[in-house]
């Protein structure tokens, strides 16, 4: 896991990261692009352990969280990616460039209590990692983002974190897209709303349940009728998302913990190191050491 206090000292050495020690990072990332700091890591998965808020300003990328591409060929995308999620860049144009705000888990979580459920932070109906924003959205998020600079630039200020706590509100109730929710009896067919519930219970459970009975049952209905409605409906098996998602978090967890291949086997619930490495290189072609150390 790429950890928040082990990348603050790294970005506060640089010249034009504005930051709050503890608390919070923010940098453009034309700013930091020729630091050292160590962005190429990050084409492989990994979880972060802080939250990351990023406007795409200009340039084109391609990002994966949490198993969900995104291509943003085009700017004023925000992106938020919560603590614990999976992310990894596929690609980055040179001409990329994004204002980048990282906070704490513990300012995150007091931040939340101030938000109080009002706009969702989670993943889910009425949250999507990323969103487009049209122009003059995403210049008011610019002139947010300039504002609160200031603010942490700022450390003669007493009442700052209280001050930088209400700007970054405004820069979500600003950047976040509102949705009703509607109901599963509107446009929905039966087919997407297994398939949207499999896949919800699937990313809860599956790193201690791989089998397709589990979630069939759950769902009340054939294993056999589940798969052929999941592929209906997103292009790949039920049991190929299982593999995906254990697969995809063992690569997140060799790559960014110091996790024992015995830790991380037992933590997804094989029934022994030899049965996961078995699985891991029959998926990828390396055995989780050998993808450890050049993967």
């Amino acid at each position: 896991m790429i950890k928040y206090y082990d990348w603050l000292p790294q970005l506060e050495s640089v010249k034009g990261i504005g930051s709050i020690p503890d608390e919070l990072a923010m940098f453009t990332f034309s700013d930091v692009a020729h630091s050292g700091i160590n962005f190429e890591s990050l084409r492989e998965p990994h979880k972060l352990d802080f939250f990351l808020f990023v406007q795409h300003i200009s340039g084109s990328a391609k990002i994966i969280i949490d198993m969900v591409e995104y291509n943003l060929s085009e700017p004023y995308n925000t992106i938020k990616i919560m603590p614990g999620q999976i992310v990894s860049i596929e690609s980055m144009s040179d001409d990329f460039d994004a204002y980048a705000i990282i906070l704490s888990r513990r300012f995150l979580d007091n931040l939340l209590v101030y938000i109080n459920g009002s706009i969702s932070m989670r993943p889910g109906l009425r949250f999507d990692a990323v969103e487009q924003l049209n122009s003059d959205e995403a210049q008011q998020i610019a002139l947010f983002y300039s504002a609160l600079r200031n603010i942490v630039e700022n450390d003669d200020n007493p009442y700052r974190i209280q001050v930088v706590q209400h700007v970054l509100m405004a820069i979500f109730y600003s950047s976040d897209r509102l949705r009703t929710i509607k109901d599963d009896t509107d446009v929905r067919t039966s087919a997407d709303n297994i398939s949207r519930a499999f896949l919800k219970m699937l990313k809860d459970n599956f790193r201690s349940e791989r089998q397709l009975k589990y979630y069939a049952d759950a769902l009340c209905i054939t294993p056999r009728y589940l798969s052929r409605v999941v592929k209906e409906c997103t292009g790949s098996s039920a049991a190929d998302w299982i593999e995906r998602y254990v697969v995809l978090e063992a690569r997140a967890l060799l790559k960014s913990t110091d996790m024992t291949v015995q830790q991380i086997s037992d933590y997804l619930n094989f029934p022994t190191q030899t049965f996961f490495g078995k699985y891991f290189k029959r998926r990828t072609g390396l055995s989780p050491k050998e993808y450890r150390r050049v993967g």
